[in-house]
Formats: structure tokens, sequence, C-alpha cells
């Protein structure tokens, strides 16, 4: 699987015809056949319905191409990292997860832009272990992400500080017969429509671990790694599920009821004292630690 392949991929789901991607992509058409039939070889599954000469997303392409325009975008991120550290320019490089984006990610880049205005910043998104990795790797300085899961995700090398905590709750519908219960456990989700995590998201593991804990046996109508789409489609009334409550954050049409006994999701800043911004790295981490 590699970059053209998911290219033509993403192309194909928008044209829906080989002759097309070929010329937007400036490629013979059979390059196109070819790639797409290696990309369907290797995922194990077709990712299009094909009535002819058109090209129409099935299901599993459907769920595919999230994950592929993903890929494309750390690709993308990469070159413009590597383009910025050749310009040789002060510069911080911040990796986050997707979930942080509307909230974290804004307050801590605003408050070292305040500390250090003279400092450029980056961004590279990507799941808890990607994030892990890329600092292990020097390609970000700092990662707003879960704690790190000793001992293998986090040498002695890398630093973390917790800001903040999610509960993990059971969200339903407004409007729900769970909504207004007493005293609610994880038992009353039992044959009822999941929402659930996809097999890339790190709280699959923990959701999952959740539910077989409490013997209960859901029906999985959707899958994502996207919290604020799972969150969508439990307010839509396509399911339940288990997901982590951000602090102050207003969800309409999503009810939070809060598990027993209590989880949560910690979040923060981890760090790196040997990347190349460690120094901006280190003067950020201080004024978050800060009262």
């Amino acid at each position: 699987m590699d970059e053209q392949a998911l290219r033509i991929f993403l192309s194909l789901a928008e044209t829906q015809n080989t002759r097309d991607t070929a010329a937007e992509l400036r490629v013979n058409q059979s390059n196109v056949s070819r790639a797409l039939a290696r990309l369907e070889a290797q995922v194990g599954m077709p990712l299009f319905a094909r009535h002819g000469k058109r090209l129409e997303l099935n299901a599993g392409g459907l769920a595919f191409r999230a994950d592929a325009a993903g890929v494309l975008d750390a690709f993308d991120a990469a070159r413009r990292h590597a383009e910025l550290i050749a310009e040789e320019g002060r510069l911080l490089r911040v990796g986050f997860l997707h979930s942080v984006a509307r909230w974290m990610v804004p307050d801590v880049v605003q408050r070292f832009r305040a500390l250090r205005p003279d400092v450029r910043v980056s961004l590279r998104q990507g799941f808890a272990r990607d994030l892990y990795g890329w600092l292990a790797l020097d390609a970000i300085d700092v990662a707003l992400s879960t704690a790190p899961i000793a001992p293998s995700a986090a040498s002695d090398d890398i630093g973390w500080l917790a800001l903040a905590e999610e509960p993990l709750c059971i969200a339903v519908p407004a409007g729900h017969p769970l909504a207004a219960a007493d005293g609610v456990e994880v038992g009353d989700l039992a044959g009822r429509d999941f929402i659930g995590f996809s097999r890339i998201a790190e709280l699959r593991a923990v959701v999952t671990g959740i539910l077989d804990e409490a013997g209960v046996a859901v029906n999985v109508t959707f899958e994502s790694s996207e919290i604020d789409t799972m969150r969508s489609l439990v307010a839509g009334g396509l399911g339940v599920s288990i997901l982590p409550r951000t602090p102050g954050r207003d969800d309409p049409g999503v009810v939070y009821l809060p598990l027993r006994p209590r989880r949560v999701r910690a979040l923060g800043i981890a760090w790196s004292p040997t990347a190349q911004g460690a120094p901006y790295a280190t003067e950020l981490v201080a004024a978050l630690a800060a009262p």
C-alpha cells in the first residue's frame, strides 16, 4: 500500500471513473486500474461496486476512505515539516489527537504564542501510538495525547504532564428510555444498537474491556475512529455508545451517564527533552504546569 495507490483511490471515490482519475493525476488509465486492484488485494476486500465503467464506493470503501485520507494528510504534514526544518527556522512541532483539536489544541497553541511569539508552530494529527512514535523519531517535539502506556509506548526519555481528565460515560440520545433511568449500568446496554470504536482507535480496547467485564453483548451498527462522528450518530438516534465526555463541552442531543465504577481518560502533554525543539517544549510545559 503506497501513497500513489491511496491518492488514486481517493480520486476514484470522487470521479467514479478510471479515465477521469488518470487525467486528474496525469497517469495512464491502466496504472489506475492496476493500482486499485493491488489496493483491494492488500485490504482484502473490494472497495467499489462496479456499474459498467462507473465505480461507486461500497460500505467497505466508505469506511476505508476516512483512514486513507488521514494517511495522506500525514504524508503531506511530513513534507511540510521537512520543509520547515530545512529552513532552519524557530519551530515547535506539535502532535495532537483528533479529539482534542477543538479545545485543548487552541488553548495550548495560544499559551505558547503568548510565551514565544517569535517561534512558529506546526501541527500534526494522529493516534496516540503515532504521536509517541513520532516523539521517539524526533518528528514532533510535544504531543497532546492520552498518557503513555508503560513500558513500551514511552521510554524514560519522554516526559508527561496531565492537563485534563475526561470521564468515560454511557452516551445515549436525548429522549432515549435510558436517559431518564435511575442508575444505568453497563448491563443495560445488552442487545442495543451500539456505535463502537474502529480497530485503529486506542479506545476500542478500553470499551471492549468494559463490555466484556460486564458480560454484555451489543449490536454494533457502526464503527468509527473519530469521537465527534460517534457523538453525532448517537445524537441522531442511531445507537448508544461509551464515550469520553469533555469537561465544559455541551453536545446537543447526547445525554451522558457516568460509568460505575468511575473510569477516566487522562489527557495531557508529552515531550522529548532530546527533540529538535526541546528548549521550546520545556518552556511550554513549564508554563502549563504553573498554577
